[in-house]
């Protein structure tokens, strides 16, 4: 009885798992929903997408998967990596390599070689002040060397559903085969900052204080280099709620910004704008024009879309092109259930998942009386054995 009772209780926390899977992240975007098309503003980035968080449709695109320097906002996929693989109280000593093998000039904590931070000490410099030792740091911390990290980061690319994404570094210091996509780096965003309360927290922190360590006896304060965030910068924007800027020659500038627009959270991701007064600028300006010019009504719509679509999206093996526009509209126009079959399903998951807790109850009561029993013959049994004697 008990074994049948296990069998089914794990095939049923199975199927929840197994639900709650098949509602992953993904980013919709115009080609995969219906969502009606907006008239943005001219942008400085070459890449740009524009996320509507609640329901993940796309606001905007432009140049959605063609390939950019991602530059510091790797360190997203870094600061995701980390959370997933190591504690924070956990302590990082720095290695000569971790300290020396950054480009002079680049953003840095400018730790020591066999200085020791934690984790989350080093967690604040990655995403605050974008520190690039930091990141070395922590991939070796995590991965025991920078290359085996990286292939950490192009498995988790890969598991999220990015399609145009190559990492060789845990920084975004410029290599040819270190690039990505506004359309993955939405993904691996939207995904970090809906799984991670740390990683939310990491990027609203303005100003974070690093007492003194084995090596440096002043305290540091590292102040956030996210100037839509930064109160103390000219392109401050006070709805802006975190982000992870990034900047090499070669990039441009790039950005990822969350705000929250009138009740509604937005995510902007922009890669190759030529300066940071571009970058900031875009992101601004589209902020801006969702606040001035879209209205409730709009985002009712997407909301109504999704619950009748979220079913039928998946993520794309490639680039999306005709094709694949033809194959989703088709797919649409065959599915009329789709909100039933949805409401359906919801139904489902929530019976197992209730008959999964009742049959773990049952089973753990079981378990208790025969317990009890067995401890009750034992011990009749020694009494039989007393009189005996």
């Amino acid at each position: 009885m008990l074994k049948k009772l296990s069998v089914i209780g794990i095939f049923l926390v199975m199927t929840v798992f197994c639900g709650i899977v098949c509602f992953g992240d993904i980013i919709v975007t115009g080609e995969k929903g219906e969502q009606k098309e907006l008239d943005f503003p001219e942008t400085n980035s070459g890449g740009v997408i524009v996320v509507d968080m609640a329901t993940r449709y796309t606001i905007y695109e432009k140049n959605i998967y063609t390939s950019y320097y991602p530059a510091s906002t790797t360190k997203i996929m870094t600061a995701t990596l980390v959370l997933e693989n190591a504690g924070i109280d956990e302590v990082v000593t720095f290695s000569h390599d971790a300290v020396f093998s950054i480009e002079p000039g680049s953003s840095a904590a400018f730790v020591d070689e066999g200085e020791k931070l934690t984790v989350e000490q080093c967690m604040y410099g990655l995403m605050v002040i974008s520190a690039n030792d930091l990141a070395n740091g922590l991939a070796e911390h995590v991965s025991g060397t920078v290359d085996e990290f990286s292939l950490l980061m192009n498995e988790k690319a890969k598991e999220l559903g990015c399609i145009n994404t190559h990492f060789t570094n845990p920084h975004g210091l410029h290599d040819e085969e270190h690039y990505t996509c506004v359309y993955d780096l939405a993904i691996m965003a939207l995904n970090a900052y809906k799984n991670y309360d740390f990683y939310r927290e990491l990027i609203s922190t303005e100003l974070y204080e690093v007492p003194p360590t084995n090596k440096q006896n002043e305290t540091r304060y590292w102040r956030n280099t996210n100037k839509l965030f930064n109160s103390t910068e000219k392109f401050y924007y006070p709805d802006c709620i975190g982000g992870k800027p990034g900047f090499t020659n070669e990039a441009g500038a790039t950005l990822v910004s969350y705000a929250n627009i009138n009740g509604r959270y937005i995510m902007v991701v922009t890669l190759g704008a030529k300066n940071a007064t571009g970058v900031y600028t875009d992101h601004t300006n589209i902020y801006n024009y969702i606040k001035e010019n879209i209205d409730s009504e709009y985002f009712e719509e997407l909301e109504r879309l999704y619950s009748e679509n979220r079913e039928l999206f998946e993520e794309p093996d490639t680039v999306p092109g005709e094709d694949s526009v033809d194959a989703v509209s088709n797919q649409i126009g065959e599915n009329a259930e789709k909100e039933e079959k949805t409401s359906v399903g919801k139904v489902i998951l929530t019976v197992a998942l209730i008959i999964t807790l009742i049959l773990v109850v049952l089973y753990s009561v079981l378990r208790i009386r025969l317990e009890i029993k067995r401890r009750k013959r034992r011990k009749n049994i020694r009494k039989k054995r007393r009189r005996r004697n």
